[in-house]
């Protein structure tokens, strides 16, 4: 009867059995897993700088994303003295023929009327509002022309100061043209009383520019022309 009652209660409460059964397979190592995620102990889950622990060693600074320190620039080089020099004849020449076109506009009355006469004795088959076109024309042709000459080299100028050592070719047409124009306002614009005056600023306009187109073949205006610019540390702002 003992023996019946027992393995009648154990077949009556299964379950019991079961889940005893669980909480005691579960129990002790399940807890104690769990105690082990959460342990303060466990490095895994210490602060980096513990508030207990005033000698603590604090954590490097984060490092920094951006760099303050600017990128090298070119520094153009400086232009040697045979350059320097021929720019400051260039720009004198610019200045005489400049000179010499004010005082021909200037004088356009007397000009104007010598130019009649001599055209008129030259042509006796025109009459005069023929001569006077023509007259008109050349007149203001050759003060056209001395201005477009002048205007064209002085481009030219600053692409030769800009380390372009191919504008003094075309420096040497432009100064073919204005050896033409220069003929050309010695014969119709130097007339008058003050024909010695233009005559003397737009000859030596020309002379002081081919000195200046001599002074740009210097051997150290070629090495100027050849060197790359130099490199250099951007300052701060």
């Amino acid at each position: 009867m003992g023996d019946r009652s027992i393995g009648d209660g154990e077949s009556r409460h299964p379950e019991h059995d079961v889940e005893g059964a669980d909480d005691g397979s579960r129990g002790p190592t399940h807890h104690a897993a769990i105690e082990r995620e959460t342990d303060p102990d466990d490095p895994r889950y210490r602060p980096l700088v513990p508030d207990d622990d005033p000698d603590a060693v604090p954590p490097p600074a984060r490092p920094v994303m951006s760099d303050r320190t600017k990128p090298p620039v070119l520094r153009p080089l400086p232009p040697p003295r045979s350059i320097r020099t021929s720019r400051s004849l260039w720009l004198l020449s610019f200045v005489l023929g400049a000179v010499g076109v004010l005082l021909a506009f200037l004088s356009h009355g007397a000009v104007t009327t010598e130019l009649t006469e001599v055209i008129g004795r030259l042509s006796p088959t025109y009459d005069e509002s023929e001569v006077g076109a023509i007259v008109d024309v050349v007149y203001w042709a050759s003060l056209a022309g001395m201005g477009v000459v002048v205007a064209v080299e002085a481009a030219l100028l600053a692409f030769m100061m800009n380390r372009r050592g191919g504008a003094r070719w075309l420096l040497l047409i432009a100064l073919a043209l204005q050896a033409g124009v220069v003929l050309m306002g010695s014969a119709f614009l130097a007339v008058g009383d003050l024909a010695v005056p233009v005559q003397l600023l737009l000859v030596g306009g020309f002379v002081v520019a081919f000195a200046a187109w001599v002074c740009s073949l210097a051997p150290s205006a070629h090495r100027w022309f050849r060197m790359k610019d130099e490199a250099q540390l951007a300052t701060l702002d």
